[in-house]
């Protein structure tokens, strides 16, 4: 019974170091290396190409080596075995870590004083109370939900939006189409938490920016393609919305020609809101290896209908 690791060439080692800490019973051979098709029960993947694991006749299942689905919305030959996507803990609490930071940046305004330092200016802004001051969540899944979490126990008012009904301790909580309206229209910073499938690209387009309080803010800690970049750069750029802090791209790297770059309202993270990290996540890996050799229900399957 082996594992078979590929991280997309970055960090297999310290990728099979930890699989193989939780994982002792099961060799783990990297991608590119010898080994036996027939050998191979598991396969521990990101951006893996196209085709390949099709190569291995007695593959029970497939993991998720980071957050998001597209590598495998990509490939449609995908064998008929479980994919099992990675939700560790500890990457939904770094992001929403990072959605905090950006609420209380532009809730303080703390990118002005960084300019007024420049030009040694002393001015104090003047601000509402953070009870006042209300955060949007596009999206309640895990991540969504962990980050309107988080954001609520700070003290922030909180309102969530999601395609189903939810339900969130403490958050006011939107659904379908016909409370976007509402939802956008009661909400100060907006944070997407979607993720990409073919409903959602591009659904944060100019209706969802227009729709939005006028000096509002965007932070995106999704997929880049979720967001309608020109309509983002319009919104922005027509004083509509006063600020965007992006960690997530269409295009990754980032073009060296984008206007985001250089845009006096955007800040540009290099997609790293959520650093998925092996220590944590191998044991999330590893404890579904061992479910599925006991039979059991494993979290969180990828949705090929849906696309995540």
């Amino acid at each position: 019974m082996t594992i078979l690791l590929n991280n997309h060439g970055y960090g297999n080692e310290s990728w099979r170091t930890e699989i193989s800490r939780q994982l002792p019973e099961m060799p783990v051979k990297v991608f590119g290396e010898p080994i036996d098709p027939d050998e191979v029960v598991y396969a521990m993947v990101w951006n893996h190409p196209a085709g390949d694991l099709n190569r291995y006749p007695n593959l029970k299942a497939i993991f998720s080596l980071g957050a998001g689905a597209e590598h495998f919305v990509a490939d449609t030959s995908l064998p008929d075995v479980p994919v099992i996507l990675l939700a560790d803990p500890a990457v939904a609490r770094d992001m929403a870590a990072h959605a905090l930071y950006w609420v209380l940046t532009f809730h303080r305004g703390y990118g002005d004083y960084r300019s007024q330092q420049k030009d040694r200016v002393w001015h104090r802004k003047s601000i509402v109370p953070t009870r006042e001051f209300r955060a949007g969540i596009f999206g309640l899944g895990r991540i969504g939900t962990e980050v309107a979490s988080r954001i609520r126990d700070f003290g922030y008012a909180v309102n969530g939006w999601d395609g189903s009904k939810r339900q969130i301790e403490g958050v006011d909580c939107y659904h379908g189409r016909d409370s976007l309206t509402e939802f956008l229209g009661n909400t100060d910073v907006v944070i997407n938490a979607l993720p990409l499938s073919q409903k959602t690209r591009h659904f944060l387009d100019a209706s969802i920016f227009a729709a939005m309080r006028h000096g509002g803010f965007f932070i995106n800690i999704s997929r880049g393609a979720v967001v309608h970049d020109e309509s983002l750069l319009e919104a922005l750029d027509n004083g509509h919305l006063a600020g965007a802090a992006l960690d997530a791209f269409a295009q990754e790297p980032l073009p060296i020609e984008h206007p985001y770059w250089s845009h006096p309202h955007v800040f540009v993270t290099p997609h790293m809101s959520g650093a998925t990290f092996a220590s944590s996540a191998a044991a999330v890996i590893a404890n579904n290896v061992r479910r599925l050799e006991l039979g059991l229900d494993v979290f969180p399957l990828f949705n090929r209908e849906a696309g995540y």
